[in-house]
């Protein structure tokens, strides 16, 4: 049976994505960190504790927000990341 995800949890799938595909660059010990909380991200999606993770943080600031600046391409997949998050915490 397959595993049936929120919608914060798809929009973190669609955000893991997008940081993939932004990736080939020379810091790559900086890329990584970003896709590690990523996907720390989507685990947190999956138990409900996103806002735990974040601790008051923005998500781009949890990845890190020079990181993100800098990666134009992921800005639509983050924007429905925490739109997804705000849908989810007001129901």
């Amino acid at each position: 049976m397959p595993r049936i995800r929120n919608p914060v949890g798809i929009a973190a799938g669609k955000l893991i994505l997008a940081i993939q595909e932004a990736g080939d660059e020379p810091d790559a010990v900086a890329a990584r960190k970003v896709l590690d909380r990523a996907h720390r991200l989507l685990q947190a999606s999956q138990s409900g504790s996103v806002s735990s993770l974040l601790d008051g943080r923005s998500v781009d600031e949890y990845l890190d927000r020079a990181w993100v600046a800098g990666h134009p391409s992921i800005a639509l997949s983050l924007e429905a990341f925490v739109d997804a998050l705000k849908a989810y915490e007001r129901a």
